[in-house]
């Protein structure tokens, strides 16, 4: 696990080289949160090994968080609320794609929800990668988290999600451009390497690029 941020961990999934994913855990003072949940037994293994190295267990999860429905994301949910007991949510639009995929309930967040944890945590909707495909803001700390959203490699260099992965490839790719409608430096996504300074210029280069 790596310490991305003051309460901010990035978990590690990744299982092959050149194919990045990752899970997170927002632990503040308020509640201990995790964004995605991985695919296999390993990852839920992964997950409860780095509770364990802030001093938490499954019991101290007070809220799972879920960015879309794909299996990379979801498909460890029953497993997951098994051992937490903690509510899951996602946008209005996923949540009922979500259950219909793994059989968890999951309560629906309208798009600019703010959740009172860590200094606001607001749902963004970006439609396109899914139907309820959804990033995370962190106002506290100037950052998004923003799942599939955008992709990138080990070098930090963005693109749009590939359309082999999208609902609509060509909304997934103009609606982008809800991310500058936030103040961010920081950028935490998915598959990619985050980027942690400057990260909206960056963002912003990718969407004059494409949009």
């Amino acid at each position: 696990m790596v310490k991305i941020l003051e309460n901010l961990y990035s978990i590690d999934h990744s299982e092959a080289k050149n194919h990045s994913m990752e899970s997170w855990i927002l632990d503040c003072s308020e509640a201990t949160i995790l964004i995605d949940g991985g695919m296999t037994p390993a990852h839920v293994e992964g997950i409860g090994k780095e509770l364990k190295s802030i001093g938490k267990d499954w019991s101290n999860v007070d809220l799972i968080l879920i960015t879309h429905k794909h299996r990379d994301h979801v498909n460890n949910l029953p497993k997951l609320v098994e051992l937490t007991d903690a509510p899951v949510k996602a946008h209005e639009l996923e949540a009922p794609l979500i259950k219909e995929a793994v059989g968890v309930e999951v309560e629906g967040l309208k798009d600019h929800t703010v959740l009172p944890y860590c200094g606001g945590i607001e749902i963004i909707h970006v439609p396109g990668h899914s139907e309820g495909n959804s990033s995370y803001y962190l106002k506290k700390y100037k950052a998004i988290i923003a799942g599939d959203t955008i992709f990138g490699d080990e070098n930090s260099n963005l693109m749009p999600p590939p359309e082999r992965y999208c609902l609509d490839v060509n909304q997934a790719t103009a609606e982008m451009k809800r991310l500058l409608n936030y103040d961010f430096d920081v950028f935490i996504y998915t598959h990619g390497k985050d980027i942690m300074k400057d990260a909206k210029k960056q963002v912003q280069a990718l969407i004059e690029e494409h949009c």
